[in-house]
């Protein structure tokens, strides 16, 4: 995949983070507002990439500067992976969810800050692994 694929691909894949929740522990926001019925790559597997930091500028701020902090040898050059966590894992439930995990899908335009969260209940089985939902 040629620079401008893999700044597209991010631009276009890059859209929250792992922060302090106030609900639980931590959880997943959006870094930029997220129209409805659009993906999160919630459970993407990790794609090696090799952006230069001449290149960086290319990318939405809000993706660059999430790259910079979390792989900041790519200042020398180094090579990173994208997502570093398989973020799924950390969306917290809510009876009023605006992700769907299923779809990978938000089910409402998601404001940039806004914590993202999926119904546990929607996933198959759900009852077997979260007992504290009544």
């Amino acid at each position: 995949m040629n620079t401008q694929d893999q700044i597209n691909q991010l631009n276009s894949m890059v859209k929250v983070r792992i922060a302090p929740s106030k609900v639980h522990g931590v959880g997943v926001f959006a870094i930029r507002d997220t129209a409805k019925g659009q993906k999160l790559y919630a459970d993407h597997m990790p794609v090696l990439f090799t952006v230069s930091y001449a290149d960086m500028n290319k990318l939405f701020t809000e993706v660059k500067d999430l790259l910079l902090e979390r792989f900041p040898q790519i200042v020398n050059g180094s090579r990173f992976i994208y997502p570093t966590e398989r973020l799924q894992a950390y969306i917290n439930h809510s009876e009023e969810p605006n992700y769907n995990a299923t779809m990978d899908e938000t089910l409402k335009d998601i404001k940039a800050g806004a914590e993202v969260f999926e119904n546990y209940r929607e996933i198959p089985g759900a009852e077997k692994v979260f007992t504290w939902l009544k």
